[in-house]
């Protein structure tokens, strides 16, 4: 690769076509593809590097305990839990539509493994996520309002 265009692509923070040109390079020369092809298949790989990118900090920022899909979930050990529902939460049309989801139960349930796994498939679709427990929400509520009150003494 050319050290020129390298430090271009540097510059304008194009790492997903840094990646990937001298492969798409040798693609283009091997299948006599088009100036506009060459292009369209870096493009898209920049396109899809940013995706993974993003997906990876929005992942971090979330602080899921744990890694959890719906596919893992045992809807057999639930049969109170309504499949369909939970898949068309997935969907995170309640998110688009401004709705809360709130999952109550007794222990071990699987409440946090749906929790993880609907925040994941928002994720997925571009939505930054804050995975919390209610006890943890409600003491950094609490901390919250020690600090106003120490800081009106």
């Amino acid at each position: 690769m050319n050290d020129l265009v390298l430090s271009r692509l540097k510059d304008l923070k194009l790492s997903g076509i840094i990646k990937t040109l001298d492969t798409r390079n040798e693609e283009a020369l091997a299948n006599n593809l088009s100036y506009m092809e060459f292009f369209e298949l870096l493009i898209n790989d920049e396109v899809t590097n940013r995706q993974v990118n993003g997906n990876k900090k929005r992942i971090h920022k979330a602080k899921f305990e744990f890694h959890k899909t719906l596919e893992e979930y045992n809807f057999s050990c639930q049969p109170s839990v309504n499949k369909r529902f939970i898949y068309n939460l997935g969907t995170c049309e309640f998110v688009r539509k401004k709705e809360n989801v709130a999952f109550i139960g007794s222990p071990g349930t699987g409440k946090t493994h749906l929790a993880i796994s609907l925040g994941l498939r928002a994720v997925a679709q571009g939505y930054s996520v804050l995975f919390t427990t209610v006890n943890n929400m409600l003491e950094d509520l609490y901390m919250s309002r020690a600090d106003i009150l120490l800081c009106k003494n």
